[in-house]
């Protein structure tokens, strides 16, 4: 694979998914991170995309109340089986304009299976 695709989703931290001391919960940013996870690979399935096969998330430090982060997701390889695709979430340091903290680090394998592969069709 040649090509990579990557994806980049803002994420604004609410009082919906922190807790009362606005602490960023990591159940609800697992959740949005496995879905913004299927964003590259979405055209390569005619139909739903299949379940997690494995995956590895790590929160790497806190984000809080009103921080703005960014999801980034990029399809990092994909073989006969199964894709992988590699998410990092991140913040921008308030004291710099081109570094970011990186919030977590996530690693997802999805299942490549034939049924699911969209066919590529042209007209005669």
């Amino acid at each position: 694979m040649n090509t990579h695709i990557n994806t980049n989703v803002p994420f604004t931290v609410t009082k919906n998914v922190s807790n009362a001391n606005g602490f960023l919960l990591p159940h609800n940013l697992y959740s949005k991170v496995k879905t913004v996870a299927t964003y590259p690979i979405k055209e390569f399935y005619l139909q739903d995309i299949p379940d997690l096969e494995d995956f590895k998330f790590k929160m790497h430090k806190n984000a809080f109340l009103n921080d703005e982060l960014t999801i980034q997701a990029q399809l990092i390889k994909k073989t006969n089986t199964n894709y992988l695709i590699n998410v990092i979430v991140t913040k921008p340091k308030p004291e710099s304009n081109n570094h970011h903290e990186t919030i977590c680090s996530a690693l997802f394998g999805f299942t490549l299976d034939k049924d699911y592969l969209k066919e590529t069709k042209t007209a005669c």
